[in-house]
């Protein structure tokens, strides 16, 4: 808008300025994934067609094996990726990509998508950890340590427990991940700018997709995509 407004290019400094694409490049896949889980949801409730979505699958696809140039003018990920598509598969079929879709939902489902998966990883971290303390607190428990308290030996005490306590202080950080990702783990798809969108779509249809990559993690839910891109490009 503010582009058009002005009527000619934004000089290095402001695009510099406004522009988000190099901190964007961290939710780059999510935001391909859920483009395709939108795409897939805009075909199978006939509002593009098949051509349409098989293109516009396709260049998201491809997409997954290249590197984005952060000099391209673009002001985010999602208007860079959005500009590939349409180079790819045209502006007739890859400017339907984002029917019934607004920036809005689709930055927050990037952002979830990217903060969920990262609290996948910090917990196998802790678990691994947690694992590892107890496992060598076994060979410990008989082992006699100093324990202190302001900066002084307070009492004797077993190596094991010190380890134990440890183990125990990690496994309340992994219940207060684990609540956050309930709370994130909640799918904006639908919502629009504000309120919905008044063309026919299905959120149960990209809920799906969303429930398949909180129950199978996101590893497997690229595997359950490519069987989907793989039906609907044949």
């Amino acid at each position: 808008m503010y582009r058009s407004r002005l009527g000619t290019d934004l000089s290095d400094i402001t695009l510099d300025y406004v522009s988000s694409i190099n901190d964007d490049s961290e939710i780059a896949f999510y935001d391909i994934l859920g483009s395709q889980a939108h795409s897939l949801m805009l075909f199978q409730n006939d509002i593009i067609t098949k051509n349409d979505a098989k293109k516009i699958l396709s260049a998201l696809e491809n997409m997954k094996k290249e590197s984005f140039d952060s000099s391209s003018g673009a002001e985010d990920i999602h208007e860079l990726i959005e500009s590939l598509v349409i180079k790819k598969a045209g502006m007739a079929s890859g400017g339907k990509m984002h029917t019934a879709r607004s920036r809005n939902d689709q930055v927050v489902l990037d952002i979830r998508m990217k903060i969920r998966d990262d609290i996948n990883i910090i917990c196998n971290c802790l678990l691994d950890t947690i694992e590892s303390l107890v496992s060598v607190a076994k060979n410990h428990q008989k082992t006699i340590m100093p324990l202190y308290t302001h900066l002084q030996q307070a009492q004797a005490g077993l190596f094991s427990h010190y380890l134990l306590a440890h183990a125990d202080a990690l496994s309340r950080d992994f219940e207060r991940l684990y609540g956050t990702f309930n709370r994130v783990n909640q799918s904006p798809l639908g919502a629009g700018p504000v309120g919905g969108t008044s063309i026919p779509i299905d959120r149960r249809v990209q809920q799906k997709c969303w429930a398949l990559m909180v129950l199978l993690k996101i590893q497997l839910m690229q595997q359950v995509l490519v069987i989907l891109l793989q039906n609907m490009l044949q």
